[in-house]
């Protein structure tokens, strides 16, 4: 797990998307699965989003894009009744 962590904290998708989540409240827990690294966000009344993001930036707007996609992510399954809903 110590090679994870390390990588993480290189990872640039990472760094913007740990920000981001921090900023606006959300807890979430990071993790591995496979190739492909994580996010398991906690959006509060008993929903969650696992999001999963590049584990190495393809070029300079792959980090931007991924916090575009982790807010719309967020945003449909807050406006989702369904609790199990998969977007």
């Amino acid at each position: 797990m110590g090679n994870f962590n390390r990588a993480l904290r290189r990872n640039e998708s990472f760094i913007k998307l740990s920000a981001y989540l921090t900023q606006h409240g959300y807890s979430f827990e990071p993790s591995m699965a496979g190739k492909h690294p994580y996010v398991v966000v906690q959006l509060g009344e008993g929903k969650s989003v696992k999001f999963f993001f590049p584990s190495s930036a393809g070029d300079c707007r792959s980090a931007d894009n991924c916090v575009s996609q982790i807010k719309r992510v967020i945003r449909q399954r807050l406006a989702s009744n369904d609790n199990n809903a998969r977007v």
